[in-house]
């Protein structure tokens, strides 16, 4: 959880670095889980280490890695079996099937008894003066649970969402590593179209990149490249045009850091 390497892995997937928390202790972890919590917010923890197991207990949605610690199994509430990250998403859009129609049976059900029972109950005798034969109701009856039991059994069918067309390229990187875009289709169907971009588009600012490597899209307006240090340790703050502040510095030539080496 090194300050630096948290920050290049942020901007290399597109987290802005305001929101990144690193070279925490377990207790702080908690705090800040709670704060979150505090302000209103919903909180989904993901964490493999036994000094990441307070937090997923303390978080509303403890998720942890397959590959993970057994105290951070017995934590979690998710266990993520095959240890890939893009589970993560596969998880959340799976619980979202499932809500839905768990909604979608409750709904069912609710409309169709709310129907039934009055007829069952005689609710037409005044007008037909014929009572609903009991094999009838034992029929509608169960009918109602082989639907519902039926509408769940069609989860069976459930689809797994697909990532393709994976591009890769950084500027923070040299065009190496990291990720640039991703297409998510859903198990809805929906697909998604998802462009990384830098910190200061996030924030609706000029982007930061040198313009002959960034592929942040859309661009739009650039910086000028002189502005932008490309000798800066990665992860370094400076990368995205703000003051360094490496402790100790590792920025070929800096003049703003914290310290020196």
């Amino acid at each position: 959880d090194n300050v630096r390497t948290a920050n290049a892995v942020a901007r290399d997937v597109g987290i802005t670095a305001t929101n990144v928390v690193a070279d925490v202790l377990p207790s702080e972890k908690i705090l800040f889980v709670k704060k979150l919590r505090q302000e209103g917010e919903r909180v989904a923890m993901v964490g493999d280490g036994v000094n990441d197991s307070p937090a997923l207990a303390e978080a509303d949605v403890g998720i942890a890695i397959g590959s993970g610690t057994q105290i951070a199994h017995e934590a979690a509430g998710i266990v993520l079996v095959n240890s890939k990250l893009t589970d993560l998403l596969v998880a959340i859009d799976l619980s979202r099937t499932i809500y839905s129609r768990i909604r979608l049976n409750f709904y069912w059900a609710l409309g169709y008894n709310s129907l039934a029972i009055p007829v069952a109950a005689g609710l037409f005798y005044p007008l037909t003066h014929t009572a609903l034969p009991p094999y009838i109701a034992a029929f509608a009856m169960a009918l109602s649970s082989i639907s519902v039991l039926v509408s769940s059994l069609s989860l069976n069918s459930y689809e797994a969402p697909t990532f393709g067309e994976k591009k890769y390229g950084r500027d923070a990187r040299k065009g190496q590593f990291g990720l640039d875009s991703l297409v998510y289709k859903a198990s809805s169907g929906k697909q998604f179209n998802i462009s990384i971009q830098c910190d200061a588009m996030q924030n609706n600012k000029p982007c930061l990149c040198q313009p002959e490597t960034c592929e942040c899209a859309p661009s739009g307006e650039h910086r000028v490249a002189s502005q932008v240090d490309s000798s800066n340790f990665p992860g370094c703050h400076g990368q995205w045009g703000q003051q360094c502040k490496c402790d100790p510095c590792r920025c070929a030539g800096c003049s703003s850091c914290n310290s020196k080496s």
